[in-house]
């Protein structure tokens, strides 16, 4: 049977003694670990209950990360179980922190690369178990080999998938579900926001690959457009537009003098096919633009293989299990593809009815936002939508070849908006985020609870 970590969250203090254990055993400082200590209802609101989840790498059965990797940077230790990451093969892309719902791998800033739990694989190999299990004071943390029917997680706070991870988590004794009665910390909100240290999916530590795969939907309608002899494109600037496209690519990369890794695993990382799709695309770009062929082949190659990078490009982010798929946010680099090709061409069915389903999708998604509380960010989605589609439709209404120039420079502009708002609104499961929601609904329970009584006595 695997080995697996078990976790009984009623014995738990949080104290940090396992972090401790972690950080020491694995030389890693006294400021850094591989694990944490995540608190249900830190505050102390008086309607719900209080308790400490500590998380690590959970070796899955089906690991995310490994799947997601580009470089084949990760593998498993057959006989111990353990997922482990060879850091010299590591091109610290962050990708595998994306994909692993649990915030795992962590990213090293001094080094460039990801770090993880091993399982102290070291220790196991020689028939001992991980040093945070050994060393927690109150045997709430244990290791044990446990066959997979008895891995079950039932607690708030630990996200539900398909992985398969190695490790049970018992249910809290009726005594801990009760509320703690204290709130020391009135004073200040109950639920926060996330300060994710691990996933930091923002526009502001991704602005190169908002760029990059801006860009690349660009030079995609580019050569759609030049393959349907609306436009000319110039072969070299093509080229030297190409180039600044990969290299902001690699601006993301922690380690970018290993970028060629990034290739090594088209059979399960999308990562991987975005990068082999869209570089093939620029070479048979390039190739077609300056032999300028007579043959339909080489430019309908090229046109396909740039809409697959798109596509690919989409699906890079469909490990953020929250974003959803890319054919349903208006950000989409697949649809914005389609839009621009329309818009260059002067073609107003395709550019109307993309531009329509894109605005659609926008729309409703603000929507939500404003239905769920979340930021909608008024004067950049007036700016997206002014740009990107009411000022563009206008002017195609009123001389669309005189103002063509100025309604892709619009529409450029608005892509770049709507791209930037989807990675400021990127979300994924995290123990954080599922903690902060389970809370939220124990507080709006309790409220609606102490309504009922209220309304009751009225009456």
């Amino acid at each position: 049977m695997p080995n697996s970590f078990v976790f009984d969250a009623n014995r738990c203090t949080g104290c940090g003694a396992c972090r401790l254990a972690c950080s020491i055993e694995n030389d890693l400082g006294l400021v850094r670990s591989w694990r944490r200590i995540e608190t249900f209802n830190p505050r102390h609101h008086p309607s719900a209950p209080l308790f400490h989840l500590t998380l690590a790498c959970n070796h899955c059965s089906e690991p995310a990360c490994m799947y997601a990797c580009p470089a084949l940077a990760y593998r498993r230790d057959e006989v111990t179980g353990a997922v482990l990451l060879d850091e010299n093969k590591c091109i610290g892309c962050k990708y595998c922190s994306w994909a692993c719902p649990y915030d795992a791998p962590v990213f090293d800033d001094d080094r460039g690369v990801m770090s993880k739990c091993t399982f102290c694989n070291h220790r196991l190999q020689q028939g001992l178990e991980p040093a945070c299990a050994s060393l927690c004071p109150t045997g709430a943390l244990d290791f044990g080999d446990l066959p997979e029917a008895d891995l079950v997680n039932e607690i708030d706070g630990f996200p539900s998938t398909g992985l398969k991870p190695r490790i049970r988590i018992g249910p809290l004794r009726p005594e801990r579900r009760l509320p703690v009665m204290t709130a020391p910390y009135a004073r200040e909100p109950f639920v926060t926001p996330i300060q994710s240290e691990t996933r930091g999916l923002t526009l502001k530590t991704e602005w190169s690959l908002m760029l990059f795969t801006a860009l690349a939907a660009v030079l995609v309608a580019l050569v759609a457009s030049a393959f349907a002899g609306s436009a000319s494109v110039h072969p070299i600037l093509f080229a030297g537009a190409a180039a600044i496209t990969m290299g902001l690519a690699a601006m993301h990369l922690g380690r970018p003098e290993r970028a060629y890794r990034a290739a090594l695993n088209p059979r399960k990382s999308w990562l991987s096919r975005e990068v082999l799709s869209l570089t093939a695309f620029m070479a048979a770009a390039i190739l077609y633009l300056w032999l300028k062929p007579g043959s339909f082949g080489l430019p309908l190659a090229a046109t396909l293989l740039g809409f697959l990078s798109l596509y690919c490009a989409d699906q890079v982010y469909s490990v953020l299990e929250r974003a959803g798929p890319g054919y349903r946010h208006s950000a989409s680099v697949l649809w914005t593809g389609f839009y621009l090709t329309g818009v260059f061409l002067g073609s107003g069915w395709l550019a109307g009815g993309f531009g329509f389903g894109k605005m659609s999708l926008y729309v409703i998604r603000k929507a939500r936002f404003i239905e769920a509380g979340r930021p909608v960010r008024p004067g950049l989605s007036a700016a997206r939508l002014s740009l990107g589609f009411v000022l563009p439709f206008a002017l195609w209404l009123l001389e669309p070849v005189g103002w063509h120039g100025v309604i892709i420079a619009a529409v450029l502009a608005g892509e770049l908006i709507d791209r930037g708002e989807y990675y400021m609104e990127s979300e994924s499961t995290s123990p954080s985020l599922e903690m902060r929601e389970a809370l939220e609904e124990r507080i709006a329970g309790g409220a609606a609870r102490s309504e009922r009584p209220a309304a009751a006595a009225a009456d």
